[in-house]
């Protein structure tokens, strides 16, 4: 189970993202509807590579089942792509916050550049209900717009999302 929130930000200048753990993230979408998410995923970090495939089903309020696998880099190519979705690529910073919970922030590359989001996970919902959020995070998307949905929108809809 994955519970998460997750917020625009506006503004990154004040960040010393070279202080943090990042990591380069490759991701394609292999299915997407409104009950279950497929994707597979490439990491590279610190010169070491990940594949990794995930299944998302049934998400209620800030809660989504899932399920995540490594697998080979064969396995990975095999997948393939769907040409219904974009490829989302992105470097991750970790940020530490406070009670131990990491702030990754998305910088988007590619067409999606200037793009930045803030994911927060949480052990329980009431934890991701009574969180304050530091105040250089912006407008909250959570639920209202998510990478999967991205991979299949035209730039101009999602920076309307984000304008709204």
């Amino acid at each position: 189970m994955e519970i998460e929130r997750k917020f625009l930000v506006p503004d990154i200048s004040h960040l010393k993202l070279e202080t943090y753990k990042s990591k380069k993230i490759i991701q394609d979408y292999l299915y997407n509807d409104k009950i279950t998410i497929i994707r597979k995923r490439h990491t590279i970090q610190e010169n070491k590579e990940k594949y990794i495939y995930t299944v998302k089903t049934g998400r209620v309020n800030y809660s989504i089942n899932e399920i995540e696998s490594e697998i080979t880099k064969e396995q990975y190519e095999k997948l393939g792509l769907n040409p219904k979705y974009r490829t989302i690529k992105k470097t991750r910073y970790n940020i530490p916050y406070k009670d131990g919970l990491i702030i990754e922030l998305d910088i988007f590359e590619g067409e999606y550049k200037g793009i930045v989001f803030a994911e927060i996970e949480f052990e329980s919902e009431e934890q991701a209900e009574n969180t304050i959020f530091p105040e250089w995070f912006g407008k909250e998307l959570t639920g209202r717009l998510s990478n999967g949905m991205m991979a299949s929108m035209r730039v101009e809809d999602i920076k309307g999302i984000i304008n709204t």
